[in-house]
């Protein structure tokens, strides 16, 4: 159909060829002016910035492809034109046909690279205050840095295939590289993963109080690819690999909640005056609850006898503290404030003692001696 409708003179030619490239020229321009319009549109109506992204990086490829549209086509008629003018352009057609479909998979690939950039953005900006924003942001950081390289890679050996190289060879050549690879760099790439997996769940955040079974114990610094950072109670720096991070058992004590409980356990003689015991732990867990910045102040102290002990009938005094450093502060102060107030009272805490049974027949020394 082509060739019957432009293999007429070199009038007729020329026009065909500038119709079609005026025309694509046309709709690009009408293309380029209405993206502002759909963009100002998409803002009025209040809708989701995304549209409005997703808008502004498609304008400038989908504009150029037009444009490559119309010069392709006006090349293409002028390969199928009889007219001696234009036997340069004879048998090229095919040529042309690559080229453009070259063109058009860098193009595409350019396209998918923006969206994406621009979705994952999108993804970060949306990201609630007091969330893992920091976190997210290095592994999103990460996913838009290698998803373009992915989206090229697979372009560049689909503009090799339609140029007419043979890419079977050179992707089987890949995929043995890649296995080599992967088995080379298998523990590295199991950190990687464990990283990813663990930025992802949103479980762990800079500042947290965490404690491995088994291992060590100490504030979350820095999440990475590879290793976790954690400053143990000794200030020491502590790398810990992401992989040993997902096996292991571990206790975050800032998860949902900083708050944590304290609790002292005590003695007292079988002598003392339980319910004079009790009065004074409470009040002296009251004052510390009043003078200690990190205690929690809307937490009444709580004491409860919880066994006959060897030496002292024991109880425990339970308090609540800010987070996993007060505890320390506030055990400390209350310790030392119920010894205090012990000694004062004359409530007296044993120490651990062995009361001996010696038979009436026979006498303290005489058993000392035998055991000697």
């Amino acid at each position: 159909m082509i060739p019957e409708l432009v293999t007429g003179d070199f009038g007729h030619g020329h026009l065909g060829v500038f119709g079609v490239a005026a025309l694509t020229l046309i709709v690009a321009i009408i293309t380029h002016l209405a993206f502002p319009i759909l963009i100002k549109i998409s803002q009025r109506n209040g809708r989701d910035a995304l549209d409005t992204k997703i808008l502004e990086v498609s304008r400038g490829p989908v504009v150029l492809f037009l444009i490559t549209l119309g010069v392709f086509l006006s090349y293409f008629l002028m390969t199928k034109l009889t007219h001696p003018s234009f036997d340069f352009f004879d048998g090229h057609g095919t040529w042309a046909t690559r080229v453009w479909l070259v063109i058009t998979i860098i193009e595409v690939s350019y396209l998918s690279s923006q969206i994406i950039q621009t979705l994952l953005a999108w993804y970060v900006e949306r990201l609630p205050e007091g969330t893992s924003s920091d976190l997210n942001n290095k592994l999103l950081a990460q996913a838009r840095w290698f998803t373009p390289l992915i989206i090229y890679t697979l372009g560049a050996l689909m503009a090799l295939d339609t140029m007419g190289v043979a890419v079977t060879p050179l992707m089987a050549g890949l995929g043995i590289g890649g296995i080599a690879a992967a088995l080379a760099l298998q523990p590295t790439l199991s950190n990687v993963f464990s990283g990813a997996f663990m930025l992802t769940e949103g479980e762990l955040h800079q500042g947290d109080f965490i404690e491995l079974e088994g291992g060590p114990s100490g504030f979350v610094v820095e999440v990475s690819w590879r290793s976790t950072k954690i400053r143990d109670r000794f200030n020491n720096l502590i790398m810990i690999p992401n992989s040993k991070m997902m096996e292991s058992v571990m206790t975050n004590y800032y998860s949902d909640s900083r708050v944590m409980s304290v609790i002292v356990e005590c003695g007292v003689s079988y002598d003392s005056d339980l319910e004079k015991v009790e009065e004074v732990a409470l009040e002296v867990a009251s004052g510390v609850r009043e003078d200690v910045d990190v205690a929690i102040d809307d937490f009444d102290p709580v004491v409860r006898f919880t066994a006959f002990g060897e030496s002292n009938i024991d109880f425990i005094v339970s308090m609540q503290a800010e987070d996993r450093l007060g505890t320390f502060i506030v055990k400390h102060e209350l310790i030392k404030r119920l010894r205090t107030r012990f000694d004062c009272e004359g409530i007296e805490v044993n120490y651990p003692v062995r009361k001996l049974l010696v038979p009436q027949s026979q006498s303290l020394e005489k058993v000392i001696q035998e055991d000697d």
